[in-house]
């Protein structure tokens, strides 16, 4: 008796092992779930995606067009590459018709390389960057020859900037152009060793309405980019520049803000929530990370100025997607 249960115990330790063996020599991608599940709305969704302490948005537009802002850090643990472009295929996507890419800062162009050797790019929105100062944005410059290499459309980041269709509109309303009083591209140009603020200040403050919906991008802008918006705004300056688009700017009351840097202290100030008043805050961050995002001063303005107002963060909710449900509403769904 002993013996036949000994016996039974070892054909099934050995069927285990076989099993493991052919598990580890080339089932795991197909056996394991994916890394993060997100849902597919076809008709109009805002995706801002899960990839931990980065920025990327994808968003499919009621034409069918699909728009790509950042593409998070490639970081190999949380395999982001393979989620965003695993995201991309699930929706079906062959072009993206849009792909903005905020500011050189690799956790917002790490995967911006793979993304445009994998799918057609329509047209691609960057900062300017002087020959003078490239050397110190090395992997921005590889992107930069890439998007050349396949001779895609480059367009300027700044306020000149929009995008159109049939019930949407998106424009940028900063930063102000190379050139001009008080541009971020001035400033960033007139330094030998540009800060990190000087960095983030390339990136665009983007205004996108879609079937009545408003929504604010912001990527690492700092608050001196927010004044700008606001006094620009507050003077009727977009409203004038735009009009003979259709498109009439109002961000006050928005319906979602993306938070500006992760959260850091350095944006989202207290003039800019005030005014906005946004009803939904979108905080695009990684758990536990290094840099202490988001700062509880930013989360104790944004529940002093708005607490009734809905906070979400992908490090709780993972991907947070904003889009038309069967009743045709605008409703949130989180995948946490």
């Amino acid at each position: 008796m002993f013996y036949k249960r000994s016996k039974s115990v070892i054909s099934l330790m050995c069927v285990i092992a076989t099993l493991l063996i052919a598990f580890c020599s080339g089932c795991i991608k197909e056996t394991l779930p994916p890394l993060k599940q997100v849902g597919i709305y076809n008709d109009f969704s805002v995706n801002y995606l899960d990839v931990g302490q980065g920025d990327c948005i994808f968003i499919r537009l009621p034409d069918g067009k699909n728009l790509l802002i950042d593409s998070g850090l490639n970081d190999q643990y949380l395999e982001n590459s393979k989620f965003i472009i695993n995201l991309l295929n699930r929706y079906s996507v062959n072009k993206i018709d849009y792909f903005i890419l905020t500011h050189p800062d690799l956790d917002h162009i790490g995967n911006a390389k793979e993304i445009i050797t994998k799918f057609n790019i329509g047209r691609a929105y960057m900062p300017v960057i002087s020959n003078a100062l490239m050397d110190g944005f090395d992997s921005y410059k590889q992107v930069l020859d890439l998007v050349k290499e396949k001779q895609i459309e480059i367009v300027i980041s700044d306020y000149n900037c929009t995008i159109v269709g049939e019930d949407y509109a998106l424009a940028f309303l900063s930063p102000i152009p190379i050139g001009l009083d008080r541009s971020s591209y001035n400033e960033l140009e007139s330094s030998l060793y540009p800060t990190d603020r000087q960095i983030n200040d390339l990136s665009p403050i983007i205004y996108f309405e879609c079937f009545g919906k408003r929504f604010l991008f912001t990527g690492d802008a700092s608050s001196s980019q927010e004044k700008i918006v606001l006094e620009n705004y507050s003077a009727g300056l977009y409203n004038m520049q735009f009009k003979g688009l259709g498109i009439n700017v109002d961000i006050e009351g928005i319906d979602y803000l993306k938070v500006s840097h992760h959260g850091a202290d350095g944006a989202t100030s207290n003039d800019f929530i005030s005014l906005l008043k946004p009803k939904n805050f979108i905080i695009s961050v990684g758990k536990e990370n290094f840099y202490g995002h988001p700062r509880s001063e930013t989360l104790e303005r944004i529940l002093e100025i708005c607490p009734e107002s809905n906070l979400y963060r992908t490090d709780e909710r993972g991907t947070i997607t904003v889009h038309k449900n069967k009743n045709n509403d605008i409703v949130v769904t989180t995948m946490k």
